[in-house]
């Protein structure tokens, strides 16, 4: 989505800020959300791994699988601790200062000129990463895979189908190597694909009941999945079960909206189709504060560059349609095991270097689209 206007922003201008921007991100995390970001931390937990102390505490419920996740990202920063940090807040200026360099190493590559929606964007993606994300968490360690992939896309060097396959490959690493869910992003990145491929790029036009369709498509695949996963994968079932029905003490919590459905697989799909609605659009948090309403515009923000990625598929460069893909199966995957915004806004912000991509803030070289070609097909086969 790109604004005709005169007023543009230089990403210039946004770097220079972005000391501010950090600054102010800082003070609210450890004033306003303090308690609810600071105090109940999973990296309290991550200090006891790393100073190898015996006891550790956290302050929730955790599975075994994130219980692994948590010891893989406290290996992971042992492994880059070469100050001899041991405590919380040492840690998270660390982190702060590493991969905010690694986010400005990824802004000198975007547009030297933002509109004003892009450069809204990107200043609250800089607020939000510093707020939620960096920090001792798991959520730096996924922002490197993603980092990963947008150096993929982004390569003038690749073809479009090794940055399919190479996309596809690095969340299939990230499943074996940090988190088993990945996987499943994998696979709806490949459900995405198939589905845009059969019922969006194929059209001359697309119209209103083709979107019902691909959502219909999209609903199918889900209950295929669960219903597969429920004769062949009966732990994991469980587990996806026990994962979406669970509810938290988070005033963010999305609980279903279709209680007692988790021996119907019909009404656990259906709850799933609204479960992906109410993460891209969460006008429930309106009614939880003025302090939730900076997430609602941001992720509305998204929305609405998904849709108009999804609207202008058949002329999206090729590139930018794999950074589409790669998004679908994150959201997808990401309905299935999110339990509250909170959770959903930090691992969404992960993945910000794809979010610039569909953006249209990184400028691919001019190339013909899927509609372009089909239309010289046809040139060519009237003569």
């Amino acid at each position: 989505m790109r604004i005709k206007q005169d007023f543009f922003v230089k990403t210039t201008v946004i770097i220079v800020v972005m000391v501010f921007l950090i600054a102010g991100a800082k003070v609210v995390r450890h004033t306003i959300m303090k308690e609810v970001l600071v105090n109940m931390s999973v990296g309290n937990g991550m200090i006891a791994m790393i100073n190898d102390e015996t006891s550790i505490i956290y302050n929730e419920d955790v599975s075994e699988e994130e219980l692994a996740a948590n010891a893989k990202s406290a290996k992971l920063f042992s492994i880059i601790n070469f100050f001899d940090l041991s405590t919380l807040t040492e840690f998270e200026v660390y982190i702060t200062i590493l991969w905010n360099i690694f986010l400005l190493l990824i802004i000198f590559s975007l547009r030297k000129k933002l509109d004003i929606i892009q450069a809204i964007f990107l200043v609250l993606t800089i607020l939000v990463l510093n707020i939620f994300d960096f920090n001792l968490a798991k959520e730096p360690v996924q922002m490197l895979y993603f980092i990963l992939i947008y150096v993929i896309i982004v390569s003038k060097s690749l073809k479009d189908y090794f940055k399919y396959i190479l996309s596809f490959g690095v969340l299939y690493w990230a499943s074996v190597s940090y988190r088993d869910y990945y996987i499943l992003i994998a696979m709806f990145m490949l459900g995405a694909s198939w589905i845009c491929k059969t019922f969006i790029l194929m059209k001359d036009k697309l119209k209103f009941f083709d979107i019902i369709v691909v959502i219909f498509a999209l609903g199918v695949g889900y209950f295929l999945l669960l219903t597969i996963a429920k004769v062949a994968m009966p732990q994991e079932y469980s587990e996806l079960v026990r994962v979406r029905t669970r509810e938290t003490q988070a005033k963010t919590d999305i609980s279903n909206l279709i209680t007692n459905n988790a021996s119907n697989p019909v009404l656990f799909t259906l709850d799933y189709l609204l479960m992906l609605i109410r993460m891209m659009i969460p006008i429930e948090l309106m009614m939880l504060g003025p302090k939730y309403w900076p997430y609602v515009v941001y992720q509305v923000v998204i929305t609405i560059y998904i849709v108009m990625a999804l609207k202008n598929i058949k002329r999206n460069n090729k590139s930018k349609n794999i950074a589409l893909y790669v998004y679908l199966g994150f959201l997808c995957g990401s309905a299935t095991f999110e339990p509250d915004f909170g959770s959903w806004v930090r691992h969404e912000a992960a993945i910000a270097p794809v979010l610039f991509i569909l953006a249209d803030m990184y400028k691919f070289k001019k190339s013909r689209t899927d509609m372009e070609v089909r239309e010289l097909e046809k040139v060519n086969q009237g003569e």
